[in-house]
């Protein structure tokens, strides 16, 4: 915005301080990207939830593009609590006290909310997601976490107790919500490619096993020979040595 002729530009943070550790950056480990889904319920939670309390810190080149301006300003611990229109600006209410803007853009992440998603409104109430598997110990609640789908090991959707939704292992969860189950293999670089290989291994496995009956029947007509039968001389066994004592 400054770099297009903004007179001001003021980034409203609403924490103290902005994070400048990347924990996931130090969960990159192999033992990371393999071993996640193997953890039990209550590691698996506290990792991720360490995670998201840390948060990511912004890139450094980033953030130094915006603050070599002069007219840029960074507003710590800066919560907007209200705005309205006044006069043609914006009267906004923050808990270090008013300002007033032109223009106010809200950059606060995001939620999972299945309903928005027309291919899986129909699905969502029939889905098991953590907060049926798992309740986290005082201080450690996480809603993020909570809406997390329950997954299998090839990345499938899990029914609900008494839920009705045939089919429902046959969709496969390949994005970020995935981490919880299964670890940083679906949404963050580089183990991103290992978990592309793995639903690929998983999904060729799952297809071969439904389709076993086809597959024996082709293994069954295959008849590539590799030996011919010009490679030997089939003998008998040497007569026995009536003289020889030993046998």
């Amino acid at each position: 915005a400054r770099e297009e002729g903004a007179a001001h530009v003021h980034l409203l943070v609403r924490r103290p301080d902005i994070p400048r550790i990347n924990k996931g950056k130090g969960a990159g480990s192999p033992g990371f990207v393999h071993g996640h889904a193997r953890l039990p319920d209550a590691w698996k939670w506290r990792l991720r939830h360490y995670i998201h309390a840390q948060q990511v810190p912004p890139p450094r080149n980033s953030t130094l593009r915006v603050s070599r301006h002069a007219n840029a300003h960074f507003h710590l611990g800066c919560a907007v609590q209200g705005a309205e229109e006044r006069g043609g600006a914006l009267q906004v209410r923050t808990s270090a006290g008013p300002i007033a803007l032109d223009f106010l853009v809200f950059a606060t992440g995001f939620v999972v909310d299945w309903t928005q998603r027309p291919m899986l409104r129909h699905i969502a109430p029939h889905v098991r997601l953590w907060g049926d598997r798992w309740r986290p110990a005082a201080g450690e609640e996480d809603a993020e976490l909570s809406a997390s789908p329950d997954l299998g090991a090839d990345f499938e959707f899990q029914p609900r107790a008494g839920a009705g939704c045939p089919g429902l292992e046959r969709i496969h969860c390949f994005c970020y919500p995935a981490a919880l189950s299964l670890g940083v293999i679906t949404g963050d670089i580089p183990a991103i490619s290992e978990g592309a290989l793995q639903l690929a291994s998983s999904l060729a496995g799952l297809l071969w096993a439904e389709d076993i009956e086809p597959h024996f029947a082709r293994m069954q007509a295959f008849a590539e020979p590799e030996v011919f039968g010009d490679e030997w001389v089939a003998e008998p066994l040497p007569a026995p040595d009536p003289e020889d004592t030993t046998r």
